[in-house]
């Protein structure tokens, strides 16, 4: 296991694009995995496209877009840690994490075979609800992230708590209308799917 790692490791620092790519393609796919199958139990009625989309999103998209965000942050520095740190966690997540769930609702809407007024009704039923689940997840992570984690380790250090988030965004992105999707944080990350009462 030690021996993965290592190689693991020593192609980030290589080659950090090719490596976040799979990486996050990978735990894409996990994450709508156990949102079909362990949540909202389809079985054999598992949605390949579904996957296929967010894979799409995950490894296309979202990986090398924040490669190179985690490189910009890099170059943030202030007059001593804590300004810096705050600072690097103030612009990701008021700045870049709205911007890339609206783009994650948009993408994935899109890839449905929908139009932009749906786009419009997904992002005004969802992306409010999604980015304060966002901040109460990401900005405590993100502030031992950004604040003691070596830089070439940042993304893998992402991809720790990526797969329980890339479940919960699987759901939110198919969920109907009417439906709540709620992420606990505690001893365990747990997503659970509330149904509209039916009348």
């Amino acid at each position: 296991m030690a021996g993965i790692f290592k190689a693991y490791t020593s192609l980030l620092a290589r080659r950090p694009l090719a490596a976040n790519v799979g990486t996050a393609a990978v735990l894409f796919a996990t994450g709508d995995v156990i949102a079909q199958q362990l949540v909202e139990k389809r079985g054999s009625n598992h949605d390949l496209a579904r996957t296929g989309r967010i894979v799409l999103w995950g490894g296309g998209l979202y990986a090398p877009f924040v490669t190179g965000w985690f490189n910009v942050l890099q170059r943030v520095q202030l007059g001593n840690k804590y300004a810096t740190t705050a600072a690097r966690v103030g612009l990701d997540q008021f700045l870049i994490a709205p911007t890339v769930l609206s783009a994650f609702f948009t993408v994935m809407t899109l890839l449905e075979g929908k139009d932009m007024n749906a786009v419009k009704e997904k992002w005004n039923a969802d992306f409010v609800p999604t980015l304060k689940t966002n901040w109460t997840v990401w900005i405590p992570f993100q502030a031992i992230n950004l604040g003691i984690i070596p830089p070439h380790l940042r993304v893998l250090a992402v991809n720790a708590v990526n797969v329980p988030w890339n479940t919960f965004l699987s759901l939110q992105a198919a969920k109907g209308k009417g439906d709540e999707v709620e992420v606990k944080v505690g001893d365990k990350v747990k997503v659970d799917v509330k149904k509209p009462l039916s009348v």
